[in-house]
């Protein structure tokens, strides 16, 4: 006999999880998107940060503030912005403010996130979650206030300097104008001239319309000094010479941006190296043009390459834009269409994760239409969410009742595991695994218990089983060589004179024969026909009739049973007595037959037939009572 092992990894259903086993981390997007709001944008206020500093200048210093900023708390962050905003001029902080801006709502985003796990581990769901207000928000709207209100006096008070700047550069325009009409000895004009141009370069700017209109006639009235007024041919041709050399060297510095392969830091630098142009004097007329073509040349090329690269970066965010669309159609697409069943659930949300993975792989959409793509992108994406936080709290109820189900089948699996019933816990065991694969899913905090203590049941059972017959098969080796040997003495006996003994001899046989237990399944077939024909040949030797063959080892069957009660007999009489039943009809039905056949011409064959089926049928039912007597007779 075999053992029916039964591997649990085959049945086994593991229990959803309605938890999203991944995610994706979109927290600088969050964060962007908190720092966005109009309270909180900066206006750029004409020439505050680029008088000593541009746009570059303000992320290098964000970025140059970023670990260290990263590294302080909320509070602390407002207190480092309230520092600079009451220590430093406004001018040039805005990498700063914006580095703490970022910062602050990073640490806000953290401290939320933690806040709502510490949530759901409390109350099993984040559903009620409210992020408490601390104040630390206001505070910094508060300062952010300050700031642009400080930016915008800047602002203003920048702007009257400008056009300060513009009244007295317009005054230097006129004292040159008069310069060119004077008759006074030429070291005084020159010296008058020279420190006009140095009264000129030290006015700051003026407001950016006026800015080229001032400078072109300046410059004319420069070279018109220079061409009009008789000065001196040495010095003339030294202060050609220097501005020379000075447009020059800008020409080769302008070249050099050619090579740089950041076409907007090379195009900001450009536009310095014109301010510098602009306040060198003029050349030898004879050098004017081809010095400036030249410089002119080189300001087209990098104009062109700042150009290309924006319309190619427009045209790349573009690209990204379409792409975000698309991703944000099939999330849409994701929370319309109907699901009903967890392990639905389950794959779309791992295809929404993977949604998000890939979105976080595009680059960036336009400036104007970057927030409004995200933000649907994350609309659909909560919407997703809390129509699946409704689809499992509605699950609640039925998860704790499949619970209930799968404990109950542990106590029953448990009291199962100590049984020795082999056959029949087997089966049942095989019930309860059925039943537990049907039960739905368990509350995911439940799910690894329940099903290693159902398995541990299982186990238990099924190691005890395999153990026990592990020791059964030696068992069956032994019996296989007691029945071969008994097979060999039934072979070699030699009957006697004595009839009685002859019987007796082969009844011990047969009980020896019963006695001797399971045999390995292989060799049963040919031993019990080994068996069989030995002792059909003892009887034929003794001439005993099947009948008296078949009483025999009936006999020898009751002699050898384990319980001299009968009972493990009930369905041998059962099924000896449906036998008597069927043989008693058929002899009734047969003597009818022969009455009804003898009045029929030339039927002595078939009556003959049936009078021989009759009389087989009483010598079997003749054995049928015999068995059931012995039967009747074994003592209660």
């Amino acid at each position: 006999m075999e053992s029916q092992s039964i591997h649990n990894e085959d049945f086994e259903n593991k229990d959803a999880d309605v938890q999203p086993q991944d995610s994706v981390d979109f927290s600088d997007e969050e964060t962007q998107l908190a720092a966005s709001s109009d309270e909180l944008q900066i206006e750029d206020h004409e020439n505050i940060d680029d008088t000593d500093a541009d746009a570059d200048a303000d992320a290098e210093t964000a970025a140059a503030h970023a670990n260290a900023y990263d590294a302080l708390e909320r509070p602390a962050l407002l207190d480092a912005l309230a520092k600079l905003l009451n220590e430093n001029s406004v001018q040039n902080l805005k990498g700063e403010v914006e580095a703490i801006k970022v910062a602050f709502y990073k640490k806000f985003a953290l401290e939320q996130e933690r806040l709502r796990r510490e949530f759901a581990a409390q109350n099993d769901s984040d559903e009620a979650f409210v992020m408490p207000d601390d104040g630390l928000e206001v505070r910094l709207k508060e300062l952010f206030a300050k700031y642009k209100q400080m930016r915008a006096e800047q602002a203003e008070k920048l702007e009257q300097e400008r056009e300060a700047n513009l009244t007295l550069k317009l005054a230097v325009i006129e004292e040159l104008k008069r310069l060119l009409e004077r008759q006074d000895d030429f070291n005084v004009i020159f010296s008058d001239f020279k420190q006009l141009q140095s009264r000129w370069r030290a006015i700051g700017a003026v407001p950016q319309p006026k800015q080229k209109e001032v400078w072109d006639v300046y410059n004319y009235n420069v070279e018109k000094f220079y061409d009009v007024v008789k000065i001196n041919k040495e010095l003339r041709e030294l202060d050609f010479k220097k501005n020379f050399e000075l447009k020059q060297l800008l020409c080769e510095k302008a070249e050099e941006l050619l090579l740089r392969q950041d076409v907007v830091k090379a195009f900001r630098e450009l536009q310095k190296y014109h301010e510098q142009w602009r306040d060198i004097g003029p050349v030898a007329a004879e050098f004017r043009e081809p010095l400036w073509e030249r410089f002119r040349s080189v300001t087209t090329q990098i104009n062109k390459k700042h150009t290309d690269y924006f319309e190619q970066l427009k045209v790349e965010q573009q690209n990204n834009l379409s792409l975000k669309q698309v991703l944000c159609e099939k999330a849409e697409e994701l929370h319309t269409t109907p699901t009903v069943l967890m392990k639905e659930w389950n794959e779309k949300t791992q295809l929404l994760l993977d949604l998000q993975k890939m979105w976080k792989t595009i680059g960036a959409a336009p400036r104007k239409e970057s927030a409004k793509i995200y933000r649907r992108f994350r609309a659909a994406c909560t919407t997703f969410f809390e129509n699946r936080r409704v689809f499992f709290s509605e699950q609640k109820a039925e998860m704790q009742n499949n619970l209930q189900q799968k404990l109950e089948l542990c106590a029953q699996a448990e009291l199962l595991s100590e049984s020795d019933e082999w056959k029949k816990t087997t089966d049942e065991l095989v019930k309860l695994q059925a039943q537990w694969k049907a039960v739905g899913p368990v509350p995911h905090k439940h799910s690894d218990a329940v099903w290693k203590r159902f398995r541990a049941a299982c186990n238990k059972f099924f190691d005890r089983k395999k153990e026990y017959f592990a020791t059964q098969d030696a068992r069956y080796d032994e019996n296989l060589k007691k029945k071969e040997e008994l097979i060999g003495e039934i072979k070699k006996f030699v009957t006697s004179d004595n009839p009685s003994d002859n019987l007796a001899a082969i009844k011990e046989f047969q009980q020896r024969w019963s006695e001797v237990g399971y045999v390995p399944m292989k060799h049963k077939e040919r031993l019990q026909k080994e068996y069989r024909t030995a002792i059909d040949a003892l009887f034929e030797a003794l001439h005993v009739s099947d009948a008296d063959r078949q009483l025999i080892s009936f006999k020898a069957r009751i002699a050898s049973s384990a319980d001299k009660h009968g009972r493990q007999m009930p369905h041998e009489r059962e099924k000896l007595e449906q036998q008597l039943k069927r043989l008693k009809n058929d002899i009734q039905l047969w003597e009818n037959n022969i009455g009804f056949f003898a009045r029929s011409k030339n039927a002595e064959k078939l009556v003959q037939e049936v009078k021989n089926n009759i009389e087989k049928a009483r010598k079997e039912l003749s054995v049928v009572t015999q068995k059931l007597a012995l039967l009747r007779n074994v003592k209660d």
